[in-house]
This record gives structure tokens, C-alpha cells and sequence, in this order.
């Protein structure tokens, strides 16, 4: 990060309750422009919203710690701010790369590399070229390494949500709300992919909490002036039809939808509170149909573990041409 090719910069660090040595190397860095906070562990939403509150910066960009920016990364990014000055999320291409820092192969946006599969593919958003209606379908940014945005969005946005799997997508949807995506068609960011990833351990809370995010996000977003006149009206219910995934869970998904979540911002933070009975009634029938197997979480029947995998494979498959 302090390696970039823009020099003005100030980089904030915080050490979420680390196990390891991370913050004897950090003090042997004597770099002014590193400010260093550690703090208990409380999640990645809240060493992201702390360093945010931190920083000073016109502009804001997430690092997590498994991930690298390309030398030239934040100079691109400037590049797309100067010239489009109302610009909210800014991000680009990614390089994936394993454990060991080996290149699997590059994510164009929602190109490649999908995170599920779906039935025809051909006839949902990922077959367009509109970044915000593609967003309804996946979290194609993929990490928050992969975000920038002003600052004076992130106080008009708020703070990221206390989800655990899904906190990236939220946000992401969010700013695109208040205003345009920008994409950078260039691997500027590396994103490192193991068997410690977070989304791999635990299915059915990771299906609630994309189920939450497309119960509150969907009627937002569809409800805004204009999406349904950017297509002809049937061309745009047909991709809606085959964009929206739910893992074969879509009596959860139309009862989240009853309650009105995009209306009630409170009844929403509510369903992410561990202690919420009403949460818990959601998890137990996700994970009573996942262990009945009554419910196939993908088209091709992978299981959400194998998901990640299936993409990946995907990618090496490209890289290798074929």
C-alpha cells in the first residue's frame, strides 16, 4: 500500500484482535503516513467502519489483509474520480491468486468466475452491460479490496452493516444507489483465495444473509425511476426472472419480502442481532432444508461450499485458453 505510485497518501491500519505477530512488524514501520489502531476482535465490519472513521482523505480505499494493490492502483482510481467527479463506488478487475500468492486467473467484473451458477445465464444481467443491475444479481466487486469511494459518500451512506458474509454486497449496493459505478478494466487489485476464506463456513447463515440482502435491496432498487423503462418492460421481467438466485430457497426469500424489510430499516438491523428469535427461526428451516437436502442450493447441484471452487475452476480454465 505505501508502495503506491501516488505518494500523498495516509494508510490506517486496524489490527482486529490479531493472533500473530502483525502488530511487532507494524511497528518497525516508520513511515509517517502509518497510523496503526488495534482494537478487540469485533468483525470486519468494524475495523472497516474504524478505519474509515480515521481516515482523512478525500477519497477512501479498502485493503484487507489477505489482498494487494497493484503499484498503480490508486493513481488509476484518481484518474476516474477527476474525470467523473460524481463517481460513488470505483473499483477494478481482479487478480486472483491462491495461498501462496500463484495467479489463478484474472475476474472481469461479472464476465467470469460467477460466485453460483445460473439456469441461462444469457438471458440475466450478466449478459448486459449495466454494473448496477448486475449488482442485483451477484457481488461481482467481490471484496472490499476492490472498493473507493468519496468521502462524502460514505457519510451519506453510513457505515458498513454487521454482516459477516455479506457486508461487501450491502455496501456495494448502497453506494450504487447514490450514485454511478465505475469499473476499471484492469487487474488492480489481488485477491487471495484459501480454505480459511470466511463465506465457506457456515451454509445457511451465509444463504440468510444473501436472502437479507436481496429482501432489502430488491424492492429499492427496482422501485428507482427508470429501471424498468432502461428495457422493454418483458425483456427486463425476463431478466429479473433469471438474475435473482436465492439457492432453491425462495419460500425464505418471499417471506422476507413480506416483511417489508426495505421499508422497516429497523425490523432489517433486527435479523442481524445473533439473538433475534425471528433470525433464528429463518437458520433453523435453512439448515433443517440443507440437511434434508430437500432444497438444491445451485443449478448444477454444487453444494455453497463447492461454489467458490466451481468459479475458480472457471478461471484457470480461461487462463489455460480454453
Amino acid at each position: 500500500m505505501l508502495g503506491q505510485t501516488i505518494t500523498d497518501l495516509e494508510l490506517v491500519v486496524v489490527d482486529d484482535g490479531s493472533t500473530d505477530n502483525s502488530l511487532q512488524v507494524l511497528e518497525n514501520i516508520t513511515d509517517p503516513r502509518l497510523q496503526v489502531v488495534a482494537q478487540e476482535n469485533r468483525g470486519a465490519h468494524a475495523a472497516i467502519n474504524g478505519g474509515l472513521d480515521l481516515a482523512s482523505g478525500r477519497y477512501l480505499a479498502i485493503l484487507n489483509s489477505d489482498d494487494a494493490f497493484h503499484p498503480q492502483r490508486l493513481e488509476r482510481i484518481q484518474e476516474v474520480f477527476a474525470h467523473h467527479p460524481q463517481a460513488g463506488l470505483v473499483g477494478s478487475h481482479i487478480q486472483i491468486v491462491d495461498s501462496a500468492g500463484k495467479p489463478l486467473g484474472v475476474k472481469h467484473g461479472y464476465e467470469d468466475c460467477p460466485p453460483w451458477l445460473l439456469e441461462q445465464p444469457e438471458r440475466s444481467f450478466r449478459a448486459g452491460f449495466d454494473l448496477h443491475a448486475a449488482l442485483l444479481t451477484e457481488n461481482y466487486w467481490s471484496t472490499t479490496s476492490n472498493f473507493a469511494f468519496r468521502r462524502e459518500l460514505y457519510y451519506q451512506v453510513g457505515e458498513f452493516l454487521p454482516l459477516r458474509y455479506t457486508h461487501d454486497w450491502d455496501y456495494a449496493l448502497r453506494l450504487a444507489q447514490a450514485a454511478p459505478s465505475y469499473l476499471i478494466p484492469e487487474p488492480l487489485v489481488r485477491y487471495r483465495v484459501h480454505g480459511s476464506n470466511t463465506i465457506r463456513e457456515n451454509p445457511a447463515a451465509m444463504i440468510f444473509e444473501i436472502l437479507w440482502i436481496l429482501a432489502v435491496h430488491l424492492p429499492q432498487h427496482t422501485a428507482e425511476t427508470g429501471f424498468f423503462e432502461a428495457q422493454a418492460l418483458d425483456k427486463r421481467i425476463d431478466q429479473l426472472l433469471y438474475s435473482i438466485y436465492a439457492f432453491g430457497m425462495e419460500r425464505v426469500l418471499s417471506v422476507m419480502l413480506l416483511q417489508r424489510l426495505d421499508a422497516d430499516p429497523q425490523a432489517a438491523l433486527r435479523l442481524l442481532d445473533p439473538n433475534d428469535a425471528v433470525r433464528e427461526r429463518y437458520l433453523d428451516f435453512l439448515r433443517r432444508a440443507l440437511a434434508d437436502n430437500t432444497s438444491s442450493v445451485s443449478n448444477a447441484g454444487l453444494s455453497p461450499l463447492a461454489i467458490a471452487k466451481a468459479g475458480l475452476k472457471k478461471v484457470r480454465d480461461r487462463t489455460r485458453g480454453r
